[in-house]
């Protein structure tokens, strides 16, 4: 029988907060038909293997545990996706939880609607005993029809959608943007870009059915300096390899307003060229209206002084700086920039 949901969860080390994840995904699957479901971990090089790590926990449900050599999640996720026979992919983080009808109503929507793509609401979640979860409802997402603006504009949590096994497959059997370990702290960014300028059917569910496990653990997100380098060579790898055709317009033209966006949230003071380089990603791309930039003070200034100018001003009125918010120390940081060519 070929499975309805594949759900594939990268994983290195961390067996804590997986437990919560594997069972979070067997109360899914549970409620659907037996073996409607496959469980896939990637061990990515765990030390030990979290197969061993995991003895003696039941999650409820049979899972399938791959193994490569450390190669980031990226390719830990391509890995189980080769691997996958569901019809529907789900990707999950080793810390992710979803809602136990998750499964069951992106299904019903996707099938009613022959969508390529489903997602719905965040949750808020708290863990409970026996590595249980607890949902109530959290912030909501708009809806949206196109790829671009779900993927480059709303950016759901990567552990949102469920899609279609031969969507994903299409997009990823020769990626726009090639996988590179240097890209792996934004996996889902490098996944996202590379979904934003192919067609999809995209349905949205309104229910809360996707959560972040509240562990203490460390992520890459305590450190949004390296998360904002990755990401920066994600959208110029982007940009250098979208096709400039008609079909793209769209989605070259947001990923050129992020950019720019992205350049407005950064401190005054912050590394220069990682600044430049987002506004080169802006110059470089289709250009819409002022509008699509800003809040309405913004679009004013933008009118009279230029975007750019406009944008200086505002930082140097409101912005803060990045003592207020750094996670590297000075040495870190240049190393990290010299690193990655910036």
């Amino acid at each position: 029988m070929t499975p309805l949901v594949s759900i594939i969860i990268p994983g290195y080390n961390r067996p804590g907060p997986l437990r919560y994840t594997l069972r979070s995904a067997a109360r899914a699957a549970d409620a659907l038909a037996p073996a409607s479901v496959e469980i896939i971990i990637v061990d990515d090089g765990s030390v030990p293997p979290l197969e061993e790590q995991l003895a003696g926990f039941d999650p409820g449900y049979p899972v399938v545990h791959l193994h490569q050599p450390n190669q980031g999640s990226i390719i830990a996720r391509l890995t189980g996706l080769n691997a996958s026979r569901g019809e529907r992919i789900l990707f999950l983080d080793s810390d992710d939880l979803i809602h136990p009808e998750k499964l069951t109503r992106h299904l019903d929507v996707a099938g009613r609607e022959d969508a390529d793509i489903t997602y719905d609401d965040m949750a808020v979640a708290t863990l409970g005993t026996g590595f249980t979860s607890n949902f109530e409802k959290g912030p909501s997402l708009p809806a949206c029809t196109t790829s671009h603006e779900l993927f480059l504009r709303i950016q759901p949590a990567p552990h949102n959608p469920v899609y279609r096994r031969a969507y994903l497959v299409r997009a990823l059997v020769n990626p726009l943007v090639k996988p590179e370990r240097r890209m792996d702290p934004s996996g889902d960014v490098w996944l996202y870009y590379n979904l934003a300028h192919l067609p999809a059917r995209i349905a949205k569910i309104d229910a809360s059915l996707t959560a972040a496990g509240p562990h203490e653990d460390a992520r890459y997100s305590q450190h949004w300096e390296k998360l904002g380098v990755a990401s920066l060579l994600v959208a110029e790898s982007f940009q250098r390899a979208c096709p400039h055709s008609e079909p793209t317009h769209a989605a070259r033209k947001l990923a050129g307003e992020v950019a720019f966006s992205s350049w407005r949230r950064l401190p005054a003071d912050y590394h220069t060229e990682f600044a430049l380089r987002h506004l080169a990603l802006w110059r470089l791309a289709p250009h819409g209206s002022v509008d699509a930039l800003g809040g309405r003070f913004f679009v004013i200034t933008a009118r009279l002084l230029g975007p750019v100018f406009a944008g200086k001003l505002l930082k140097r009125i409101f912005g803060h700086t990045y003592a207020s918010c750094r996670t590297l120390n000075d040495a870190e940081l240049m190393r990290l920039m010299h690193d990655h060519g910036i």
